[in-house]
């Protein structure tokens, strides 16, 4: 239970933090907004994907030995696992990227 709950939690806070760092860099409007978006989930998609490559990793050695025999095919299987762990992060995620515009200064939503 634990082993789930701390990556779990982490993720979670990944997911609200991520749009609001990319706030700073972006621009305000609805552009910006949909960018934030879609940059978001290519990150936490990412992070989800690494943390899965390295957990697996973990507990069998033979998975990393995949990356060197079959490249594509293994990274195509934990990015799967990323995107399937969306249904952690993505609720966040949106929730987080719907704050965004009580926070913005030059463009009303």
């Amino acid at each position: 239970m634990t082993g789930l709950l701390i990556p779990a939690v982490l993720l979670i806070l990944a997911a609200a933090a991520t749009p609001f760092a990319m706030a700073r860099v972006l621009p305000e409007g609805i552009a910006g907004l949909v960018v934030n978006g879609a940059i978001s989930a290519l990150v936490l998609t990412g992070m989800s994907a690494a943390y899965f490559l390295w957990a697996y990793g973990r507990t069998d050695t033979r998975v990393v030995d995949l990356l060197g025999a079959a490249p594509g095919a293994t990274l195509v299987y934990f990015l799967r696992l990323g995107v399937q762990a969306g249904l952690i992060w993505a609720p966040v995620m949106i929730l987080s990227l719907s704050a965004q515009p009580k926070r913005w200064k030059t463009v009303q939503w």
